[in-house]
């Protein structure tokens, strides 16, 4: 079966407009709907399907049960010129996020570098959106957050961290650069909640059965305890993660974080202005250097190409804005369903696969 198949595809207006529309159906001010919905369809096309629109339902769920505001009172707890700590009021973490990531590249600029930190906000979506915000500033991003308890420690079969993830974004030409953006699990939780949908197996490594047996079931999976990827490199990386995005921030830890789609423990950006470390386009000269010297190193047996970070998502992007965006049948059924519940207008499918 081809990996198409069974799909409808819509064009990127169209699921802008829905997205747009459920929100503010939902109470969410229409500058912060507007926010959300560029991030899920830029996620979409980019490939990220599992931060994408799937996440609609579930961020309007999360409204409906309380567990995240429409509207939040954001406040800033403290700051100087080159940190802020904020408030995000309990609301949804997206345009939380942007208004951090914004905030923290204005202070990378006037200061050469800085670090804004979120508690109290939802689900943050792709990191990569705001990693790639500072990189059309010509500004490093790093950023991390923690999120709801599914990952063992190394040698455990308890659940104590998220997924974690991180994203680092680097500058390059004509406002592009290398996007790094990863779970510190083995796998994306939300890739298994697609792969159970799909009918789909997990890669082996993954996760563990709730009996502590590795498993390749997503069912299984779900149920039991996801592994750090890399072994005990990735479980060092999510341990600062949490540290750095719940214990420097006083944000929830993952086990104190109510486990659903639309939830988040806190947020850290870490911004770094090329500029203030030496000349911008000695760094870029620098920089495509080394890409050559990567790109024109020789290729192991099987392979064809070495891509950069952030490159096979790019290449998806094009891909997707012309094609349209692949929505399996499971998650169409979901947006219909959010759809009529909300009265609002379905997107037009622009065409089929499968």
């Amino acid at each position: 079966m081809s990996l198409l198949e069974k799909y409808v595809l819509i064009q990127e207006n169209e699921a802008l407009r829905f997205a747009r529309e459920c929100f503010i159906r939902v109470g969410v001010p229409r500058e912060d709907a507007d926010i959300i919905a560029d991030h899920l369809v830029l996620a979409s096309l980019r490939g990220v399907d599992s931060h994408g629109l799937i996440r609609i339902p579930y961020y309007i769920e999360g409204i409906k049960r309380g567990l995240v505001k429409p509207s939040p009172e954001i406040k800033i707890l403290s700051q100087n010129p080159s940190h802020a700590m904020i408030d995000g009021g309990g609301g949804l973490g997206i345009p939380i996020a942007v208004r951090a990531t914004k905030l923290s590249l204005e202070k990378a600029r006037r200061s050469g570098i800085s670090a804004v930190g979120v508690r109290n906000l939802g689900h943050v979506g792709m990191l990569a959106y705001y990693t790639l915000m500072a990189i059309r500033e010509g500004i490093i991003g790093i950023v991390m957050a923690n999120s709801p308890a599914i990952v063992a420690p190394w040698g455990g079969v308890d659940r104590i961290f998220g997924t974690n993830p991180i994203s680092i974004g680097f500058p390059g030409q004509r406002g592009k650069g290398i996007v790094i953006d990863m779970a510190t699990s083995a796998i994306a939780y939300f890739k298994i909640k697609l792969a159970a949908m799909r009918g789909e197996r997990i890669p082996e490594g993954a996760a563990l059965n709730k009996e502590g047996r590795p498993t390749t079931d997503p069912k299984e999976a779900l149920e039991g305890v996801l592994l750090p990827f890399g072994g005990y490199k990735g479980y060092a990386l999510s341990l600062a993660v949490e540290m750095l995005s719940s214990i420097l921030l006083g944000a929830p830890s993952s086990t104190e974080i109510p486990s659903h789609p639309s939830t988040q423990g806190g947020f850290l950006i870490i911004s770094i202005d090329v500029g203030s470390f030496r000349s911008y386009s000695d760094y870029l000269e620098d920089l495509d250097r080394l890409i050559n010297k990567i790109k024109r190193s020789r290729k192991a047996q099987g392979y064809q190409e070495i891509l950069l970070p952030g490159e096979p998502e790019e290449r998806e992007e094009t891909k997707r804005r012309s094609m349209g965006i692949p929505i399996d049948m499971e998650t169409w059924n979901l947006l219909l369903k959010t759809a009529e519940e909300l009265n609002v207008a379905p997107p037009r499918i622009f065409g089929k696969t499968g």
